[in-house]
This record gives structure tokens, C-alpha cells and sequence, in this order.
């Protein structure tokens, strides 16, 4: 939880409801001796109401901070995003296209520069995602995927139709585990745990003054443009 909820909201949260269940248990306490009949000090009315206010108003704030804490973290979890790549595209000659892809590792360092010559209006970037159950991606699960694909997009479904597709597999294409993952993978034994195993893709125009980055979410592949 400590990524999307800060350290100070939960101590605080923890703080508070400790503080507060102090007065509370101790009019408990004396509400359970009385009803013993067993022997105790005699305090006044106002110490009763100072300790349940007391009580009260830091076991409210206590839970208040752990449900906003509760908050920020499935805001982080269902938000986040992993960079997985880095991509570059200029339109070499009309409907010409060269894509530069540069992978980005788990611990952030970044890949060798992939080249790929492509036809058509759009580049695009594709590959398997496997998405799991909501209550499992809120335990810290993440969405795998793979990048297996890049090539040209048509605009125009006719100009798709007149042109010979360019494509290139690449980290050796989809594999027989994920055929089986996109058969079978959210049904089964496996139900439980998988919402979804798919191949999804993401394009975007030529533009050699931007550096596109490619993202997975837990629904899959996002793609955010920047300029150089």
C-alpha cells in the first residue's frame, strides 16, 4: 500500500484510532465494573463526556485517514502505468515509414534501438496482454504483456486492401502459451484469477519532431506523445 498511500496518512490513520480507542476502552472498562458492582474511584460526569468526545473524534479521524488512504492507493493501482518502450517514427518518402523502437527493461535502463522500415499511414505497436481479476490487481499483481508485433497502418480500409502488409515479429512473435492464455486463460480453473488475455495494439501518425511512449496499464497498452 505504501506507493500510492504516503507513510504519513497511515501513521497518522494508526495514531489516531489508538489514541481514540484509549478514552473509549476506559469507559468500557468502568461501564464493565459497574455492571459487577465491583468497587472503583468515582469521576465526574464531564470526564465521561470529554473521554467519549475525545474518543470519538480521533477513532473518526483515525478511520477517515485510513479510508483516504485506502482511496489513493486503488487510485495509484488502477492509474499506474509501466514505460515499456520508447518509439520514434519519421515518414521517409510518402507513405514510406522508419520506426526506431528502443525497449525499456523492468529496472528502467533502456534496450538496444530496434530499426523497422514500414508502408502506410500509421505505425503501430502491438503484442499480449493478460489482465487479472480487479481484487488480485489491487493485491500488487501486474499485467503481463509481451510487445510482439510492429507494423504499417492503413487509414483507408481500400488503400489496406491494395497494399501488401509490411510486419515484423519481434522478442519471437506469439508464442503457443499465449494462443492457449487467449483459448482459454479466463475460463476454467484459472477463472478466478485472470480477467482477460487479449492482443491489443496502439498507433499513431509519423511525427519527427515527437518520441512517443508506449505504456501497459492494468487494461493494456497506452501510447503518450511528447515533443522533442
Amino acid at each position: 500500500m505504501t506507493d500510492g498511500a504516503p507513510w504519513p496518512l497511515l501513521a497518522l490513520a494508526v495514531c489516531a484510532v489508538a489514541l481514540g480507542a484509549w478514552p473509549l476502552l476506559w469507559l468500557v472498562r468502568r461501564f464493565g465494573r459497574t455492571i459487577l458492582r465491583r468497587p472503583q474511584p468515582a469521576v465526574g460526569t464531564m470526564r465521561y463526556v470529554m473521554a467519549l468526545a475525545t474518543g470519538a473524534i480521533l477513532v473518526g479521524a483515525g478511520l477517515a485517514a485510513l479510508g483516504l488512504a485506502m482511496a489513493l492507493q486503488t487510485w495509484h493501482t488502477f492509474t499506474k502505468k509501466t514505460h515499456v518502450a520508447e518509439v520514434q517514427c519519421i515518414e521517409v518518402a510518402p507513405k514510406k515509414l522508419r520506426v526506431y523502437y528502443v525497449p525499456i527493461e523492468h529496472d528502467g535502463t533502456r534496450g538496444a534501438t530496434e530499426t523497422y522500415d514500414l508502408d502506410g499511414d500509421e505505425w503501430t505497436v502491438g503484442g499480449d496482454v493478460l489482465r487479472f481479476r480487479p481484487q488480485l490487481t489491487l493485491l500488487g499483481l501486474e499485467t503481463v504483456y509481451g510487445v510482439s508485433r510492429v507494423e504499417g497502418r492503413w487509414l483507408k480500409a481500400e488503400d489496406a486492401n491494395a497494399h501488401k502488409a509490411t510486419a515484423f515479429d519481434r522478442a519471437g512473435g506469439t508464442n503457443a502459451t499465449w494462443l492457449e492464455l487467449y483459448r482459454n486463460g479466463a475460463r476454467g480453473p484459472f477463472k478466478w484469477l485472470i480477467a482477460g488475455a487479449h492482443g491489443q495494439a496502439v498507433s499513431q501518425l509519423p511525427d519527427r519532431r515527437a518520441v512517443y511512449d508506449l505504456y501497459v496499464t492494468p487494461n493494456g497498452f497506452i501510447v503518450d506523445k511528447r515533443s522533442l
